[in-house]
């Protein structure tokens, strides 16, 4: 008598998961390794390909020695990280480290399609304008700024699709990442035509086959203590493995991740006219999602745990944010944090974090309130700027241990937020793919229904989501009249440190 199981891997920017599932969804077994980032250069955000690589073989590894001796692995998803350039050469070696969503080194290159009319014809083409970390700008400004490694890559992947490659051989790229820039929207197949517009018209050639997430891209090769032969299938990014895994699945179901970044994304039936997010298929029944992505997240919180409140744990930051009223006595946070600024709902590399209504009656309770009420609304921000109007919303991400910061998202959202019950669920919207793959269940929403179980839910509270829905209004006013200052505080910035003078 043998135990099914499903492994699943989900290659985050940070950390990297191998989990075990039975085909019902319980996880069996989970093992971790960290991964390293690097920033040679302001704006440039980038991993070694071969490092990610060994590190999701090691986790592996782990987690099929962890299984019972009777363990049967049926098959192997991959999910990861979305977007960036993650480029192999003609043998299959990476031409250069990876650069990753986060980067902005091509944020340039993006102000001159859209000067020229070139992203116009983009978003004609896909549903979707891209953003300064997708692969199709970076190819633009490695082809630009490092012409010898343009003419090396061969191949363009995704941190999930090179993971794929090393344990097949296989090169493929699935819907998600391919939609936005490289599909018609209309026929959901590559548009080369995309590449004569951006003026790298022999670059068609560097597309790996279109695989739909439940298809089956080839057998476990690597020695990774898989055993040889197992099928692996294409699967979906984060973003959507993570609305799968929390149970999102059918047209209308909005998901939310609190994480390093914030995703925000609602289910839909085809591509929509109009768009404030990213709309991407997902090569599955005609479905799509439309995603917004935000570079705040859980590093305001870490800063906030060393910088304001000196503590050295980021759990130590509610009862200090309990203490203090909604509303935090009249400070408003924007969660800007990031260098490489913000991608959604508006995307600015220059937009930056800031305090607003600052005085001397202002603690490090009512700060630290801000800072969680600052990313609540960050999520508004986003959720207001999808289509429809959620009756509730699923959250998934290590955010969702913090009772408070679900509480307010629920608030400034004004509907209830659920929370999944296991600790993986972007490793589990991978498993439901591989499910559906060899034929496990008869449809995703079957899956879904079956491998997915609720663990708690966090009602609005009405009278403080009022007062949240007027901050709400303060926020983002506030957010927009920043735009200059942002642009400002840029070119002051590069001027002093190059010493030019006006």
């Amino acid at each position: 008598m043998t135990t099914d199981v499903l492994l699943a891997v989900d290659a985050g920017t940070s950390t990297i998961k191998a989990v075990a599932f039975g085909v019902d969804g319980t996880e069996r077994a989970v093992a971790k390794r960290d991964v390293e980032t690097h920033r040679p250069k302001p704006g440039h955000v980038e991993q070694d390909p071969n490092v990610v690589w060994n590190r999701t073989a090691a986790a592996l590894r782990d987690v099929t020695a962890s299984l019972p001796a009777d363990a049967d692995p049926l098959g192997v998803s991959v999910t990861g990280q979305g977007d960036g350039l993650w480029a192999i050469d003609d043998d299959g070696n990476p031409a250069g480290n990876a650069a990753l969503w986060s980067d902005s080194r091509a944020a340039g290159i993006l102000e001159e399609w859209a000067d020229e009319g070139r992203l116009d014809r983009i978003v004609e083409g896909c549903g979707s304008a891209p953003y300064p970390g997708m692969s199709l700008p970076i190819l633009a400004w490695v082809a630009r700024e490092e012409p010898d490694r343009f003419d090396r890559i061969d191949t363009v992947l995704s941190a999930k699709d090179w993971l794929k490659y090393k344990l097949t051989g296989e090169r493929t790229l699935d819907h998600t990442e391919a939609t936005v820039p490289y599909l018609d929207k209309d026929t959901e197949r590559y548009d080369p035509g995309v590449f004569e517009v951006v003026g790298l018209p022999g670059a068609a050639s560097k597309l790996p086959r279109l695989a739909a997430p439940t298809a089956v891209i080839g057998e476990v090769t690597d020695a990774t203590g898989v055993p040889a032969g197992v099928p692996v299938v294409s699967g979906v990014f984060d973003v959507p493995a993570s609305a799968i895994g929390s149970g999102a699945a059918t047209a209308g179901a909005t998901a939310i991740t609190l994480g390093t970044s914030l995703t925000h994304q609602t289910f839909i039936n085809g591509p929509q006219p109009e768009t404030s997010g990213i709309q991407m298929s997902l090569g599955i029944d005609g479905r799509w999602t439309d995603a917004i992505g935000s570079n705040a997240g859980t590093p305001s919180l870490e800063w906030a745990a060393e910088t304001i409140a000196d503590v050295a744990d980021v759990g130590d930051l509610a009862d200090l944010a309990a203490a203090a009223p909604p509303g935090s006595n009249g400070v408003v946070y924007h969660p800007y944090l990031s260098t490489s600024g913000e991608r959604g709902p508006f995307v600015d590399p220059d937009a930056r974090g800031q305090f607003v209504g600052l005085t001397p009656e202002h603690g490090t309770e009512a700060l630290v309130r801000a800072v969680y009420e600052g990313l609540s609304l960050a999520v508004r921000d986003c959720v207001e700027h999808l289509p429809g109007d959620p009756d509730e919303v699923v959250a998934s991400g290590g955010g969702t241990r913090s009772e408070l910061w679900c509480q307010l998202v629920a608030d400034c959202l004004d509907c209830p937020v659920s929370v999944p019950a296991g600790s993986e669920p972007g490793a589990l919207g991978a498993a439901v793919l591989l499910a559906v793959a060899l034929d496990e269940y008869p449809s995703l929403s079957a899956a879904v229904d079956r491998m997915v179980t609720t663990d708690r839910r966090y009602e609005p509270r009405p009278a403080v989501a009022d007062q949240y829905a007027a901050l709400y209004d303060f926020f983002a006013s506030a957010r927009e009249g920043m735009e200059s200052v942002w642009a400002d505080r840029a070119d002051v910035y590069a001027r002093s440190i190059t010493g030019e003078r006006d």
